[in-house]
């Protein structure tokens, strides 16, 4: 909001007083077409982000109530606190969406989607995919929190939109820091 308001303060300046203002006017205008870009570009990325939010929101009740309780916090309860405010009421158990996450979890489900999506999308050849995909397969740590909020978020994206945008989304959380 504070972005558009010196959007609009530049361009009025740049009017009134000096065209010089205009180099603040362009910067801010770049700006907000790269967040709005980062933000719409891809249908999977409005379902990031909201739910990285609500995550932060439910990690931080998740770790006051263990803290009120004296325990340990939970990734579990955090998640199940994240699905219940994204969607309370949805035809899949929060539950059961949850412990397929975590069986997923436990190896690379997501590969022949990935696969698919460098196939279809990148043009990358197949024996450089296999490559890349067993480096990244080594590299997973699937005991990461942030691995296990993201597996979620996939299986939400793979409901909402399709097992494509999944694979795609996947391959921008292992690869690069953009999806993080």
């Amino acid at each position: 909001m504070i972005s558009w308001a010196f959007l609009t303060l530049f361009t009025i300046l740049s009017v009134v007083y000096s065209p010089w203002f205009l180099i603040g006017s362009t910067i801010f205008a770049v700006w907000k077409i790269h967040q709005w870009y980062i933000h719409n570009g891809r249908p999977w990325r409005k379902v990031h982000f909201t739910m990285m939010r609500c995550y932060a929101a439910a990690a931080g009740m998740e770790s006051n109530a263990a803290k009120k309780e004296g325990r340990e916090f939970d990734i579990h309860n955090a998640l199940k606190l994240l699905l219940k405010i994204v969607n309370p009421t949805t035809k899949f158990d929060h539950e059961s969406i949850i412990q397929k996450e975590y069986a997923h979890s436990k190896h690379f489900y997501d590969r022949p989607l990935v696969e698919a999506h460098l196939l279809k999308k990148k043009g990358v050849k197949k024996d450089k995919i296999h490559e890349f995909l067993d480096m990244i397969e080594r590299a997973i740590i699937t005991t990461d929190r942030g691995y296990l909020v993201r597996l979620v978020i996939a299986s939400v994206i793979e409901e909402q939109f399709s097992p494509e945008d999944r694979g795609e989304y996947m391959f921008e959380v292992l690869v690069t820091r953009r999806a993080f």
